[in-house]
């Protein structure tokens, strides 16, 4: 299980996060939702490592990350960052085979299984047509599919992905999700920074609710999504629905 234990977190003296306690639900989909600038893709990059907390640890199955290798941390978790950069003239297969990084030998080269592990997730994102191509050649879309098959190429337990849907239009976005459900049901744990509201109750089993450097709510969709909570915490005045497909709450702004 991976938890957050009294999490502090800052630049430059001026606070971030200050003391978050958070248990991620393993084997769900926890989305982390709240107003821009709330330190949502903070938390996401000391989850990950990428940030190191001023107090408190974030832990894994018992084991403090700050404590682990790059390598071994990059086989229990992966991170696909907001606009990530594609290296010029790099193809899809070569990108994903990217993912394999952690499992390398010394001598760095991919393995049958690496190999086996690369061709499954460009099958699952239904790459294998474009596997050849140039990544920077693709849309916008197909791009972000390149990048989630590396993800799935890295196969680590849990996942963390910030804002995987901006710039992306209504059919990529919802393919996306589509796909994570996909992950999920293979047994990954996801945390996804989100901003539109109603896919994160749609798509997602748990939901945690910021507003400057606090949590306000974290619970399942239907226990935490009201219009008291969308008022304190985003300004909105909304009313909520049950969702007719999914079953779970959305809102109408008024």
């Amino acid at each position: 299980m991976l938890t957050i234990e009294n999490l502090t977190i800052g630049y430059a003296g001026v606070v971030i996060l200050d003391g978050l306690n958070i248990t991620i639900p393993q084997g769900k989909i926890t989305a982390l939702i709240g107003p821009n600038g709330c330190g949502k893709s903070t938390l996401l990059k000391t989850i990950s490592g990428s940030l190191k907390p001023t107090k408190g640890k974030v832990s894994l199955a018992g084991q403090d990350l700050s404590k682990l290798s790059h390598k071994t941390k990059a086989q229990l978790l992966s991170i696909l960052p907001q606009s990530p950069i594609t290296p010029e003239g790099i193809s899809v297969r070569q990108l994903v085979s990217c993912g394999r990084n952690p499992y390398l030998s010394h001598w760095g080269g991919l393995s049958q299984q690496d190999r086996d592990e690369v061709q499954a997730a460009l099958i699952e994102t239904g790459l294998c047509d474009l596997a050849d191509r140039a990544v920077d050649s693709l849309s916008g879309g197909q791009r972000q599919r390149v990048w989630i098959a590396m993800v799935l190429a890295q196969d680590t337990d849990y996942i963390l992905l910030d804002e995987p849907t901006t710039y992306l239009d209504l059919t990529y976005q919802v393919e996306l999700m589509e796909m994570m459900q996909k992950m999920n049901r293979r047994g990954k744990t996801l945390v996804v920074v989100l901003h539109d509201l109603n896919q994160a109750c749609r798509y997602c089993d748990h939901l945690i609710v910021m507003k400057k450097g606090a949590i306000i709510a974290q619970d399942e969709p239907h226990k935490v999504f009201n219009s008291q909570l969308l008022k304190e915490v985003f300004s909105l005045n909304a009313t909520i629905m049950m969702d007719p497909i999914a079953n779970k709450p959305m809102c109408i702004p008024l």
